[in-house]
């Protein structure tokens, strides 16, 4: 049984840690990445393949740039 991975993420300079806090005066970001072969692990491409950002969907989605 495969357990969920979240982390949380500061979106100036990505420091990681494993609880919530505080990093340049605000609150890191929830990030769940999916299992190993998750399709939110890979970056975003449009409709024609192209890349449209490098950052993996779960960021993508912490940030809120794209919705969960």
């Amino acid at each position: 049984m495969e357990s969920e991975q979240h982390f949380y993420i500061c979106p100036v300079c990505f420091q990681v840690c494993e609880t919530k806090r505080e990093c340049h005066e605000h609150t890191m970001l929830e990030c769940d990445p999916g299992q190993e072969g998750d399709v939110r692990r890979k970056p975003v491409r449009d409709r024609f393949g192209n890349l449209v950002s490098r950052a993996p969907r779960w960021f993508l989605e912490a940030i809120g740039w794209i919705k969960t």
